[in-house]
């Protein structure tokens, strides 16, 4: 299958032999009529028909072998179209006609089918001469047989021009090929990272609540919180549509949590479903960092709605942003890389000894 660029340029040059065909066989033709006299200008008429003919239908599959019964037709006819002392010269303008066409023909049909036509048109040319004068007949045949280099130069730089538009193409299914494997694999990664996500925030926030104390394991909402993590973790997630409030959003969070919260702010703040929910999930990540880290035991969100803004402040021994590592998943993955999904930023604000300010904005108006 022929690749973009080269269908391109096959359209295009068979566009240009064409025309240049035309113009050079009207050329000649016309004046070849104007030396012989206005008894053959019926000839030029029949060539510009032709040539027109030829390029309203360059593309047609009968296109080359009409046009070679035609050239062949004026080879035989030299005896009546042609001056004897042109015969075996380059003057005769039948002979350019045959060479033009050999040449035109290089770039329209393959080696074999072009073959057939030059040597029938060399054949008819020098058929004719032989017509017209038997004595110019060896005169003229190394001028026909030279048709052959002609054709061999035309067939030659077409092969070449169309190599190059197959490496071109190869080179952009390449670059294609490396695109959709570079889109899939950031697909891939993308859905890694949001399931390291979401086993943070559930299952492993769970049980390292767990493990460290900071449930005792008879606590009412414990069951339902560990059936929530599995079902998050095991069903096909939907793509959340329509608009939630984010403060029922926070409110089912905070229900959760082993600490203490306080949450002020407006009585409703609408938030498309899925910003909603990944502004919870990092509410969520951000309380169990309190749990686990601060020491406090309480910690209060403050939310906002223009922009959506919601801030859980915690009162306990703060810590330095600047040393925590890039790879703990908490910070980077659970509340950094959820809100850049969601569309919105995350900020961590803290002091060692002066509790810790979890920042996250979504720029829309609720």
């Amino acid at each position: 299958m022929l690749g973009a660029v080269e269908q391109n340029l096959r359209r295009v040059s068979r566009q240009i032999v064409a025309s240049l065909r035309a113009a050079v066989l009207v050329g000649v033709t016309v004046i070849a009529v104007l030396r012989a006299g206005p008894e053959l200008w019926w000839v030029a008429a029949v060539v510009v028909a032709w040539s027109a003919l030829f390029l309203l239908c360059r593309d047609k599959a009968w296109i080359v072998p009409a046009d070679t019964a035609f050239v062949v037709a004026l080879c035989l006819a030299q005896p009546w179209l042609v001056d004897a002392d042109d015969l075996s010269t380059s003057t005769n303008w039948v002979l350019t006609a045959v060479s033009v066409t050999a040449v035109a023909h290089q770039w329209y049909v393959g080696i074999g089918a072009a073959s057939v036509s030059v040597t029938a048109m060399i054949a008819a040319y020098l058929t004719g001469v032989w017509l017209a004068d038997p004595d110019q007949w060896l005169t003229a045949l190394p001028i026909g047989i030279w048709t052959y280099g002609e054709a061999t130069a035309s067939r030659a730089l077409a092969l070449l021009l169309r190599s190059g538009a197959r490496a071109v193409d190869r080179t952009a299914a390449q670059l294609e090929q490396t695109r959709r494997d570079t889109a899939v694999a950031v697909a891939r990664r993308a859905e890694e990272r949001h399931h390291l996500a979401a086993l943070h925030d559930t299952a492993a926030a769970t049980l390292l609540a767990a493990g460290y104390g900071m449930v005792r394991g008879n606590e009412p909402w414990l069951a339902e919180q560990a059936a929530r993590d599995i079902r998050v973790l095991t069903e096909q997630p939907e793509e959340p549509v329509g608009v939630l409030d984010l403060v029922d959003v926070l409110a089912d969070v905070t229900r959760f949590s082993p600490l203490t919260v306080q949450v002020s702010g407006p009585e409703s703040v609408p938030v498309p479903a899925g910003p909603a929910l990944e502004i919870g999930q990092c509410v969520r990540e951000a309380l169990t960092n309190v749990a686990r880290h601060s020491g406090a035991d309480s910690a209060e969100i403050r939310t906002e709605s223009s922009p959506v803004t919601v801030r859980v402040v915690d009162r306990g021994r703060g810590f330095d942003p600047a040393a925590v590592s890039v790879h703990r998943r908490g910070i980077s993955g659970s509340i950094v890389e959820r809100m850049r999904r969601a569309g919105g930023t995350a900020a961590v604000l803290s002091e060692p000894g002066a509790g810790t300010t979890v920042r996250l904005v979504w720029p829309h108006d609720g």
